[in-house]
This record gives C-alpha cells, sequence and structure tokens, in this order.
C-alpha cells in the first residue's frame, strides 16, 4: 500500500513516521508543495492508494488530488474514506468495545478546560476538570491536560481501560492508524475498532485495563 501524506501540519508529519514503521504500508510520500528530509515529496496522488490528512482543508485537497481520505475530522464529508481518527476517535473507538460505558473521557493539551464533572485519569495526570461534549454524535467528555501528556479513558460495567502517551505522539498515531478502518464504504474509525486499535498498539501505543 503507498500512502500520500498531505502537508498539513505536525500531526500529519508525525502520521507519516508511524506509518513509514509499520509492516503492510510499501511507501509514504509526502504531497506537495512541501519540504521533506525523510520522505519523498510528490506532485500528485496517482499511484497513492490513500491520502492520510488534517485538518479542516485536507478534504478538499483530497478531491482535487483525486484519491480517498483517511482524515481527522469528527463527520463524513465528501472525498473523505475514514473519519475520526483523532484523539477522540480513539477514545470512542476504545470505549465501543465495552459493554455498558459509564464514561467515556479524553484529556488532551489541545482540547479546551472543563468544568462540568471531574474524572481520574492515569497518572501523570490525575483528577481533572472535564467538560461534556458530543463527538461524531456520540458523548464524550473532555479535559485539558495539565502537561504533555493525553489519556482515552473508558470505563464500563467490568472494567477499566486507558491509553496514555505523549499528546502529540497519540494524535499523530490516532491520525495514522485510520488507514485500518477503511472499508468498502466510508465509516468513522470506531466503526472499525477492533482493526484500527489493533493498529494503534502496533505503531506504539499500550492499552492497560484494570478489573
Amino acid at each position: 500500500m503507498r500512502v500520500g501524506v498531505l502537508a498539513t501540519g505536525d500531526t500529519a508529519v508525525r502520521a507519516a513516521h508511524s506509518l513509514a514503521a509499520h509492516p503492510v504500508i510499501d511507501d509514504v510520500v509526502v504531497i506537495g508543495p512541501a519540504k521533506s528530509r525523510n520522505f519523498k515529496v510528490v506532485e500528485t496522488a496517482d499511484e497513492c492508494d490513500l491520502l492520510v490528512g488534517a485538518g479542516a482543508k485536507a478534504p478538499a485537497a483530497a478531491r482535487r488530488l483525486g484519491a480517498p481520505l483517511v482524515w481527522d475530522g469528527e463527520s463524513a464529508a465528501s472525498g473523505v474514506s475514514v473519519w475520526g481518527a483523532s484523539p477522540q476517535g480513539l477514545t470512542l473507538a476504545l470505549a465501543s468495545r465495552e459493554t455498558d460505558p459509564r464514561l467515556v473521557a479524553l484529556a488532551h493539551p489541545a482540547v479546551r478546560k472543563g468544568s462540568d464533572h471531574k474524572a481520574r485519569f492515569p497518572d501523570p495526570l490525575g483528577k481533572l476538570e472535564t467538560a461534556d461534549s458530543v463527538y461524531g454524535d456520540r458523548r464524550l467528555a473532555v479535559a485539558r491536560s495539565p502537561n504533555q501528556f493525553a489519556a482515552c479513558l473508558a470505563i464500563g460495567a467490568d472494567r477499566r481501560v486507558t491509553i496514555v502517551d505523549d499528546g502529540a505522539f497519540l494524535s499523530g498515531v490516532a491520525l495514522g492508524a485510520g488507514v485500518a478502518a477503511v472499508g468498502e464504504s466510508p465509516r468513522p474509525v470506531w466503526a472499525a475498532a477492533l482493526a484500527y486499535l489493533r493498529t494503534a498498539t502496533e505503531m506504539g501505543l499500550v492499552m492497560a485495563e484494570d478489573l
């Protein structure tokens, strides 16, 4: 599989490095205009099976290039094959594997500060104020991380499952791992949660659970 990465910022660059190290990816290129010391820069997506990109402008760029897009946006858009490839989507994918999830929450340095409830995240984050939100038509509590770490948290009837890592690294993996969620029709990452989470762990994220 050849993946073209849209030059849309730090998250896309980190996704490119995660993809390049994954065994199912044959080649990673950057779609120019751009400069890269690590990847070949090309002008078209003619030989790309997929595009990966972040940010509001990525779907329009993918449509212009004529290749399906794995995106970190929260909803379907023309030209997008997989959406929700983000820390929020990663959290929802984690929760979708649980029966009767009672709390689904994300702490990340890039999200807004909450004031609705409090949730205890794994160290080194601890107890944080969360804000109620909706992502992809699903409820999600979000909290501003007090440091560079991020945490995904899903508490179900029988267990507590978490992912904790550097926030920027987690965002890059969440985007890159979205290639595993590509199917016959467009869908969010949590619709292919098992494949998505497996790929995210293969790219370096670690899930932990307490029974």
